[in-house]
């Protein structure tokens, strides 16, 4: 079985497992989505400014040592995962999984990018540009994520949180770009 039929499958199990919804109507939850992934973006810069500026820790009566990068992590995530419910909703998909989030957008998005319907040949050529890579950066901050809120010592420096902000505009901005 090759990756198309593989996740051809998955997203079967998760349609009817009701993990994942498909109407059309859920196509107009693609801009309120994107607001949010933003919204969610600039707390995630709030956050690590905030660990990283002395007159921010100062104004907001904090100690000279607070830092919260593991938040930043945390909210990165969130951020990168809204924008990938956008993209969802731009097909006519809802999801209640992250699992089944990545592998519609995998499925639509790289590897078979065929399987989009006519209403969305326009922004084929767009759609291309979520690449291989921007979906492991997707599964690399969720393990980021991971790590960060559920260990009880996470080890999230400020270079995760910097890679995580990064990865996660990157991210953004392919799918604003290709929802357009």
């Amino acid at each position: 079985m090759n990756r198309i039929e593989f996740l051809k499958r998955k997203i079967d199990r998760y349609l009817f497992k009701e993990q994942l919804l498909k109407n059309e109507d859920y196509i107009k939850l693609e801009k309120p989505f994107l607001a949010k992934s933003r919204k969610n973006f600039t707390a995630a810069n709030l956050l690590f400014n905030i660990s990283e500026k002395e007159v921010l820790k100062k104004s907001l009566n904090l100690s000279s040592e607070f830092e919260t990068y593991e938040w930043v992590t945390i909210a990165s995530y969130y951020s990168m995962y809204t924008s990938a419910l956008a993209a969802l909703a731009g097909l006519g998909f809802k999801s209640k999984s992250h699992a089944a989030t990545i592998a519609v957008l995998e499925y639509h998005y790289v590897q078979n990018s065929k399987a989009l319907e006519a209403r969305h040949i326009q922004k084929l050529s767009k759609a291309y540009a979520i690449s291989e890579g921007l979906i492991t950066k997707l599964i690399e901050t969720k393990t980021k994520r991971e790590t960060a809120q559920y260990d009880a010592t996470p080890a999230i420096s400020r270079e995760n949180a910097k890679t995580a902000l990064e990865d996660t505009e990157e991210f953004i901005a392919k799918i604003e770009e290709i929802l357009g």
